[in-house]
């Protein structure tokens, strides 16, 4: 018959201690300052103690959906949609659209979109002039009444 493991004695209950209690409610206070501050005065850099407002929008019936991409004419003299990702540039959709009144003021900030690529992908016809667009949807009673695509900036790549 195999034997049975010894029995442990029961453990005691310890008492949080004022010091543990005090740490515990300060970052607890923190962390809800710091929330309450981000929801009611940040922006989405301030995350994870602000709204990430890209997500978080909303439309009216008769309102607009506006979605942010880039096209470029290669070195090849064909034209493309720039593929917002980390395989594709390693830039992502809203890291643009949170930039975009930056961007709209200085189109040179698409040069670091041409430089990813050229990094990224130096075997393939790399990037001349970039565009940044808008796809515009507008909507009437909830439903897509129509769509244009809007140039907000074009920048020629420098080498």
């Amino acid at each position: 018959m195999p034997s049975s493991p010894p029995a442990r004695p029961p453990q005691r209950e310890q008492r949080l201690t004022r010091t543990g209690l005090g740490w515990r409610l300060g970052a607890l206070a923190t962390g809800v300052a710091l929330a309450l501050y981000g929801g009611l005065f940040g922006t989405d850099d301030l995350w994870p103690f602000a709204p990430m407002t890209q997500f978080a929008f909303h439309v009216s019936r008769d309102g607009e959906i506006r979605a942010v991409h880039v096209d470029a004419i290669t070195t090849g003299g064909e034209q493309v949609q720039v593929p917002l990702n980390a395989r594709g540039v390693g830039i992502a959709r809203a890291e643009l659209e949170g930039q975009l009144s930056r961007i709209v003021r200085d189109p040179s900030l698409l040069q670091s979109v041409a430089a990813a690529q050229r990094r990224l992908h130096p075997d393939q016809p790399q990037y001349r002039r970039l565009y940044l667009r808008e796809t515009v949807t507008t909507l009437r009673d909830g439903r897509a009444a129509g769509v244009r695509v809007e140039t907000r900036a074009t920048w020629d790549v420098r080498p």
